[in-house]
């Protein structure tokens, strides 16, 4: 038995008939001090509570306010709160300070674990410039950022990527130049368990991602069948996996989540992609006129200024969404205009693939859709 509180030791079968007169009990035959978290004193099978015990001023004899309820109260048994093969941690869990002290609880001081995986972000681009440019004349320009852009990935990645439980490894902003991007992809991979490319796949004349990432290792895809992030690609260069982003944070946000995320996941020992949840349509999704419209048969002239999408038998357009859960315990979703830093989407705790092309099926109203939250 141990004790569970600062008290004294008592023996039960002296408070079978109440309270007894303890004015000539003696400390060690009669009562002992019994302290939390120590073994009871030998012999001993209660305990009291200080605040119920009036001490004498030499410690050695005591007068006792109240009777324990019951024998062995105020004791803990041997493996009361953890006994020998208890689990102390999964596989897979988070080792944080709650986990750490458990797990000390259980005098083991040390367990194997997953290094956190280290991930490198290189943003490319003649035109960026860091955050926090000073105002003023600039290298023969009237500001620092006079016809530039203001490179803010790097603070997307850097928070989503310590959110999932991997180390941030920034790097400086590479202009568009080859050798220059070999030379931040060779440096990453070295440094790096995962590598982020920041504009990945574009058509630019100065755009030498995907070629140089072809030099040096496996191209496996140029972009993907969905936007916001439609101009995103992934390569391997010598094992290591390298994203490349789109360059707009609208994009970027998603194809993070979508490709970097389940990576770290992957790493850590996770399961790599999180689960999809099934929710009614609360309203139908605005439609779009005009180029690059939903559903099928949603066709018009081409305009100079928009890029053409490729012929695809479906392609996704990211919605953002708010899903609440209503009296009946069914979530449902209402389709939230905007992007993701824009005013008036905080509410947007979801997004869903919306369908489009000749062979896409349109939900609508009351139909179930697959969501998945952010």
């Amino acid at each position: 038995l141990t004790c569970a509180m600062d008290s004294i030791a008592v023996h039960w079968e002296d408070f079978a008939s109440g309270i007894p007169d303890t004015s000539a009990w003696v400390r060690g035959v009669d009562w002992e001090f019994a302290n939390t978290g120590v073994a009871m004193p030998d012999g001993f099978d209660t305990a009291i509570v200080v605040e119920h015990v009036v001490f004498s001023e030499d410690a050695e004899h005591v007068e006792v306010k109240a009777a324990p309820s019951a024998r062995y109260a105020g004791t803990r048994p041997a493996g009361s709160r953890m006994r020998k093969g208890d689990l102390l941690a999964p596989a897979g869990q988070l080792i944080d300070a709650d986990v750490a002290a458990h797990i000390a609880s259980g005098n083991v001081a040390v367990v194997p674990v997953v290094r956190k995986p280290r991930v490198a972000f290189i943003p490319t681009g003649n035109e960026l410039v860091a955050p926090g440019a000073p105002d003023g004349e600039f290298h023969g320009r009237k500001s620092a950022v006079y016809a530039r852009t203001v490179e803010s990935n790097s603070v997307l990645v850097h928070g989503k990527v310590e959110s999932w439980g991997a180390i941030y490894l920034p790097m400086e902003i590479v202009p568009d130049d080859r050798d220059a991007i070999r030379k931040a992809l060779s440096l990453a991979c070295g440094a790096a368990d995962i590598v982020i490319l920041n504009a990945g796949s574009s058509k630019g004349s100065d755009d030498w991602s995907c070629e140089v990432m072809e030099e040096m290792g496996e191209m496996l895809c140029h972009e993907t069948n969905h936007g916001p992030g439609h101009h995103s690609s992934f390569a391997c260069i010598d094992g290591t996996p390298i994203v490349g982003i789109s360059g707009p944070p609208s994009g970027a946000t998603f194809t993070l989540d979508f490709y970097v995320r389940p990576l770290v996941r992957a790493y850590l020992g996770l399961e790599p992609l999180l689960p999809k949840v099934t929710a009614v349509l609360a309203e139908e999704f605005p439609v779009k006129k005009g180029h690059g419209g939903h559903g099928k048969g949603a066709k018009c002239e081409p305009k100079g200024e928009k890029r053409p999408r490729e012929q695809k038998k479906v392609f996704h357009k990211i919605n953002l969404m708010s899903v609440v859960e209503d009296a009946d315990g069914v979530l449902r979703a209402t389709p939230v205009s905007g992007k993701p830093f824009e005013a008036g989407t905080p509410e947007a705790n979801a997004i869903y693939l919306y369908p489009t092309g000749d062979e896409a099926v349109i939900p609508h109203v009351g139909d179930k859709i697959e969501i998945e939250y952010r």
